[in-house]
């Protein structure tokens, strides 16, 4: 097990335009013949999965999105500051078990390791090697410590499992600052034992095309009715209904590919209720922050030409890192986490803009101010559609991932990251989930749809998909 240090995992942005799939207005649900087989709510990483897998299988489904735009939190912003980033999901992490390189590679994306030159700063000095060299055992005795816990089953709080002086350790805040972002909350939130589980094999890639324009690619062909949000599912022993602002649809089965915090803020009701266990299990399931300010510049104010990573130790909790240079423009993108995420995002978009020039200007010299050009921030706990960035696991609340793996009557699927043990937090763990809610045996359609479903083994991306 690796510990993910402060840039790993979600480390920043990249890439290219506004994804697309329907610029139109979703078709009147009121004007449809027969109704669908399967009906998926949520067009991200999991529902397009769904809909490409049940469609290549032969089944009539109807996507439902409620935004403007497909890929929920994978989203590639072209126009904001000049070059592409993504405002969402930027790394292809464990790229040895991610199906999306090799989807990318065959597709015409480049992808490459994430292995820009880091430096953390004391002030305006550079730190070097040797007053490093505490942070690096820190990090190594936290990562021992926490896979300690997470060898012994100890579904507790991810801080105790630390000892007292690695929690009194100077380099703490910092180092404890990584895991936050990894898991968008403080070590005081989430569990040990569910993020002992998560599996990580191989390097964090980037792609200069963007995550989100990926995704996109990867939808296209797919008919997907934007601007339908789905207020009620109402399901039983003959299908599912689903209220949508163009009327109601008939469907006999539903995947419901949205964040875990859609249905535990009660955004899609259910009729009846799911039973207990099942809604519970998406209150423990809530969504950590992380968001991320892409500053642009009207000339290079960074003391090299290539990309850095950099990181205030002063600020500790309370402070973001950096990517310079974004692919060679004169673009610094920078990301919080955790509390400190929910506070800037509270305060506005200019207050997360201010932060990043205080602190850039902190590390590289103020004169850098003088050339700011513009810039934008995100603010996914307010987006009325995701509340939040991706999945942790509530302490004590270890098993709920798996709980949410078991169709509802066979009528009801859930799809999305908060579902995969192994890769949660993730796009390819969103891609693994659709795969796995809807291939052979997932749904008991044999029975609920008309039809045989036959086995799916179809591998879409061309890849082995490894779990």
């Amino acid at each position: 097990m690796t510990l993910r240090h402060s840039a790993s995992r979600r480390r920043f942005l990249l890439a290219a335009g506004a994804a697309a799939a329907a610029a139109a207005l979703p078709l009147p649900l009121r004007a449809q013949g027969a109704g669908p087989d399967v009906a998926v709510i949520g067009a991200g990483g999991a529902g397009i999965t769904a809909a490409k897998q049940l469609t290549a299988a032969g089944y009539k489904v109807v996507l439902l999105e409620a935004r403007d735009r497909i890929g929920g939190r994978a989203f590639t912003d072209g126009a904001s500051v000049g070059v592409p980033w993504d405002r969402g999901c930027s790394w292809l992490h464990s790229s040895e078990v991610n199906p999306w390189v090799g989807y990318a590679r065959a597709n015409g994306f480049e992808v490459f390791a994430d292995n820009h030159p880091r430096r953390i700063f004391d002030g305006e000095k550079a730190m070097g090697a040797a007053e490093l060299a505490g942070f690096g055992a820190l990090r190594d005795r936290m990562d021992a410590e926490l896979e300690a816990a997470g060898r012994r089953g100890l579904d507790i709080p991810a801080e105790e499992a630390f000892t007292l002086a690695t929690r009194q350790d100077e380099w703490y805040p910092l180092a404890a600052s990584g895991l936050t972002a990894w898991e968008g909350v403080e070590p005081s939130n989430f569990s040990a034992l569910d993020s002992f589980h998560y599996v990580e094999r191989g390097d964090d890639l980037l792609i200069p095309k963007g995550y989100g324009n990926l995704l996109a690619h990867y939808a296209r062909g797919l008919e997907v009715r934007l601007r339908s949000p789905v207020s009620r599912l109402r399901w039983g022993s003959r299908g599912v209904m689903l209220d949508t602002p163009g009327g109601t649809l008939s469907a006999r089965v539903a995947v419901v590919a949205v964040p875990s915090a859609t249905i535990a803020q009660g955004q899609l009701v259910f009729s009846p209720w799911l039973p207990v266990d099942v809604q519970e299990a998406h209150h423990h399931l809530p969504l950590g922050l992380m968001n991320k300010v892409a500053l642009r510049f009207k000339r290079n104010v960074f003391p090299v030409e290539s990309s850095e990573a950099l990181r205030q130790r002063r600020s500790g909790w309370r402070g973001m890192s950096y990517i310079t240079r974004l692919w060679g423009g004169n673009v610094a993108v920078g990301m919080s986490a955790g509390a400190f995420a929910h506070e800037l995002e509270a305060a506005g978009e200019q207050a997360a803009i201010d932060h990043a020039l205080g602190e850039l200007a902190s590390m590289l010299g103020g004169d850098l101010r003088r050339h700011f050009d513009r810039g934008a921030a995100t603010a996914w706990a307010s987006d009325p559609f995701s509340r939040g960035a991706y999945s942790h696991c509530l302490p004590g609340r270890f098993g709920a991932r798996e709980r949410l793996t078991h169709p509802v009557g066979d009528r009801i699927v859930f799809a999305g990251e908060h579902t995969e043990q192994s890769a949660y937090g993730t796009l390819h763990g969103a891609h693994l989930s659709g795969l796995r809610r809807t291939g052979s045996g997932a749904l008991s359609l044999q029975g609920a749809v008309t039809r045989t479903l036959r086995p799916l083994h179809i591998d879409l991306f061309r890849v082995h998909l490894r779990a």
